[in-house]
């Protein structure tokens, strides 16, 4: 395991390399975010901080894992690849409808989850006709996804809903960058113990590559990662999930995602069902804040949870 924590600093150094230059352009070529009017107030002075940062990692996340795992063996892992892409280039075609709009609203929800819908879809039938859907876990099994039909419509749920749910979470600088890359690092350990290699290099890549983007962006953000980066990231979790067989596990170590796509959904439900809000704002992040919490106080709480359920998850 030591050993491949050159591939940790290796795509640290790259995505630092990418992702300086990248800052400044988008700087130069003014594409900015506009922060939603309906968020705290405080965060209205960010308005107009440069957006799409997370094309550095994303393009670490991509490449790299092409050069350090032998895809002759598993073609999975080039899926996996191609399934980070695909979600990066939809985050990215949002995130330049939101400038060209100059507000913060890209594509529409449905255009969002259909082109998320079809694109892990691809993935999962991809996974399919490897035969994963045959070698999924004793629990897994028991609930039927051994057929390729529910493994699929299982897959594409745990890829959209992963995606969406680290998409949530990117509202506080650092968070997401911080908690996914603890994630990452997670996976990486369980992998390890899995005696998975090209999972461990896959997941050490994607960690390095992220974490180099606090720098960027925390404690005060020069550039936001954009959707290009948080659906990416959560696309990768959920891919690396899937190819580990380590669906349940995800639900534990991803386990803030979970909990920031809860607050969400129950807040929706509550308001349109009954006219009243669970939470003063969501998602749960923000509902910290206006208990009074600093935007700092919530991203190291939101770090220590994710760590915590980092370790749970290697436990189980």
């Amino acid at each position: 395991m030591l050993y491949k924590l050159f591939f940790f600093f290796s795509a640290a150094v790259v995505s630092f390399l990418i992702t300086f230059p990248l800052v400044r352009m988008l700087r130069f070529f003014c594409l900015t975010q506009s922060v939603r009017k309906e968020g705290p107030a405080s965060h209205q002075g960010k308005t107009g901080t440069p957006t799409m940062g997370g094309i550095g990692f994303v393009l670490v996340m991509i490449a790299l894992p092409l050069i350090f795992i032998s895809f002759e063996f598993d073609h999975s892992y080039l899926a996996l690849a191609a399934l980070v892409a695909a979600f990066s280039l939809i985050g990215l075609l949002d995130d330049l409808l939101k400038i060209f709009k100059q507000q913060n609203l890209g594509l529409t929800f449905w255009q969002k989850i259909l082109l998320q819908t079809f694109t892990g879809g691809m993935f999962a039938f991809y996974l399919i006709k490897l035969g994963y859907h045959l070698t999924v876990g004793p629990a897994l099994s028991w609930l039927g996804l051994a057929d390729p039909v529910l493994f699929w419509a299982f897959a594409v749920f745990l890829i959209v809903g992963g995606a969406n749910a680290t998409n949530l979470s990117d509202g506080l600088n650092g968070l997401l960058a911080g908690s996914g890359t603890i994630a990452l690092l997670a996976f990486a350990v369980l992998a390890n113990r899995l005696g998975m290699a090209d999972a461990v290099t896959f997941c050490l890549v994607a960690a390095g590559a992220l974490v180099v983007f606090l720098f960027f962006n925390f404690p005060k953000a020069k550039v936001f990662m954009g959707d290009v980066g948080s659906l990416s990231v959560g696309a990768a979790l959920a891919g690396i999930a899937l190819i580990m067989h380590q669906e349940l596990a995800l639900a534990v170590i991803g386990g803030l995602f979970v909990l920031e796509a809860l607050s969400v959904i129950i807040q929706v439900t509550s308001y349109k069902l009954f006219k009243k809000r669970v939470f003063r704002m969501a998602p749960l992040h923000h509902h910290f804040e206006m208990l009074g919490f600093t935007e700092l106080q919530v991203v190291l709480g939101a770090w220590l949870v994710a760590l915590a359920l980092g370790l749970i998850g290697n436990m189980l």
